[in-house]
């Protein structure tokens, strides 16, 4: 397993301060099958999408061999095919690039975390707040979530239900006791929660935001603050270390969203943006590296959306500093950033400017994150400004609408959503780097996706048996011959047949055993099939 190497390279000059690691590898030849929940599958599966070679975990036979050098391992990588490792001494990092199977070896970059512009201290009288009449008690809340057609959203039933959404943030102080909370508790909403940190379930501690961040999206107490999606599930994930002095390890996001999409995530909130200015003068990032491909998380983020989720993600506070632009990952081409307006849809000072480095229209939408009405930790209700509240209101909406239109039947997936809300925005037709597209109406995006998705409750094709071992039949319903294509696991098509009106038999004793779908050519869906 091991090769020559011909030199001592560049980097580990560079880097000579660093002790975390990316040890990227080639290969996933020696990887075991893949593990997925039941959830996650069905959430591809609804959504038209196949498993591919990111969806393989890293081969354990390459990790138990890289084990035996000094290093200890943070977190791995599936969809990077990598490792990140802790090392005492730089020097065991030329002896593990002498391996055939790893490829290359980059730092864990440490990244700056943008300040939120918090109201600290302000509370709201939710009694002298006006509210219009709604079929819930919003309170002060309202307004956040009518200038968006929430409420007329809310008014037709849809809370977010059978929705799952995952929040990616620096701590949940409060959560387990404040009553703001209690509904979630009540109903079994809040399903899961692990701390990539510290390594263990323990998510509250660290910091508020969190906390304030959950309550505009599943916060509820009557006329006082109602969350955007009071009914759907969470899972509070603490992927933000507030005590390191606002320095991020990338891997914990990573290491985050991949385990989201493990367990059927349909949505990721993250109120967190990161900029990438190094101390290392020699390897220094900066507004150049905003173009969605170059850092680990961006990618990481657009990876969790070629799986199926709605990534949502903070614009950025930095409007007035002098880094100015949208974060990472608010720079992914599949990310929806949020920006931050005030109470009458007006841009926010702070809020972040696109567009990206290679430029595209960011933010993509904005909502109010100028005095948002957020959870306080005294049981009251306060103001906050931020994109990080923006963001969580945005998502909210988000699972309310995708939970609506799943409900119509109609066939959708999650870039489908992010498109009904972008071309929502109020000035879709003429965005700008302040606004991107504008504020969204979830309402008319709804309406919009009842008339654009064809309904398809027919069944074209059913097979029988399944599982099958050698033979199965396959019945075409239509009235006219039709293509079938038969795909493994890893998306590749190995069978294509036309088949004929009626019943007709399919021989695939030349495949091994194994989980496959079939599909009609011309229709939306996959459907799996198992030989024994």
């Amino acid at each position: 397993m091991k090769r020559t190497l011909f030199g001592y390279f560049f980097f580990l000059f560079c880097f000579s301060q660093s002790t975390n690691w990316w040890i990227f590898l080639n290969d996933k030849s020696c990887s075991e099958s893949i593990e997925l929940s039941q959830k996650s599958i069905d959430r591809r599966l609804s959504q038209n999408i196949l498993f591919d070679y990111h969806d393989m975990p890293i081969c354990a036979e390459y990790i138990d061999v890289l084990k035996k050098n000094n290093i200890r391992i943070r977190n791995q990588s599936r969809w990077l095919n990598a490792i990140s490792v802790t090392v005492d001494s730089i020097d065991v990092l030329n002896d593990l690039l002498t391996y055939d199977f790893v490829k290359s070896i980059r730092p864990v970059a440490a990244m700056k975390r943008e300040k939120q512009d918090l109201s600290i201290g302000t509370h709201v009288d939710r009694y002298k707040a006006s509210r219009n009449s709604s079929i819930l008690p919003y309170g002060p809340s309202f307004n956040q979530i009518d200038m968006l057609g929430g409420c007329d959203l809310h008014n037709l039933g849809f809370f977010g239900d059978n929705m799952l959404i995952a929040i990616f943030d620096a701590g949940f102080i409060g959560v387990e006791t404040l009553p703001i909370f209690q509904n979630l508790w009540d109903n079994s909403q809040i399903i899961d929660m692990y701390d990539f940190v510290d390594n263990d379930n323990d998510v509250f501690g660290g910091s508020t935001h969190g906390t304030m961040v959950l309550s505009t999206m599943g916060g509820y107490m009557s006329d006082s603050l109602i969350g955007t999606a009071p009914e759907a599930k969470y899972m509070l994930f603490r992927t933000e270390d507030s005590n390191s002095e606002t320095l991020i390890e990338e891997d914990n996001w990573t290491a985050a969203a991949e385990y989201a999409d493990s367990i059927g995530v349909n949505i990721i909130n993250s109120s967190l943006g990161y900029t990438i200015l190094y101390d290392d003068t020699l390897n220094s990032h900066s507004y150049i590296d905003m173009d969605g491909n170059s850092t680990i998380i961006t990618i990481a983020a657009d990876l969790a959306a070629s799986r199926g989720i709605l990534v949502v993600n903070s614009a950025g506070n930095s409007g007035n500093n002098n880094w100015y632009y949208i974060g990472a990952p608010a720079d992914g081409d599949s990310v929806l950033s949020v920006g931050a307006v005030n109470n009458v849809g007006q841009i926010a000072s702070f809020s972040s400017r696109g567009p990206s480095y290679d430029g595209r229209i960011k933010p993509n939408v904005c909502a109010q994150g100028v005095n948002a009405i957020v959870s306080d930790m005294d049981s009251t209700i306060r103001l906050a400004s931020g994109t990080s509240f923006s963001s969580p209101i945005i998502a909210g909406l988000s699972a309310c609408l995708w939970g609506a239109l799943e409900g119509s039947d109609v066939n959708i997936n999650n870039m489908d959503i992010f498109d009904l809300i972008q071309e929502s925005a109020h000035i879709f037709n003429n965005p700008n780097d302040s606004l991107g597209y504008g504020i969204p109406n979830f309402y008319q995006a709804y309406l919009n996706g009842l008339n654009m998705f064809e309904r398809e409750n027919d069944v074209i094709i059913e097979v029988f048996p399944n599982p099958f071992q050698e033979v199965f039949s396959c019945f075409n319903s239509s009235n006219m011959k039709i293509e079938i294509d038969i795909f493994n696991i890893m998306g590749l098509c190995i069978f294509s047949k036309e088949i004929d009106i009626g019943k007709n038999s399919i021989n695939l004793s030349h495949i091994d055993s194994g989980l496959y779908f079939i599909k009609e050519r011309n229709r939306f869906g996959f459907y799996p099939i198992v030989k024994m």
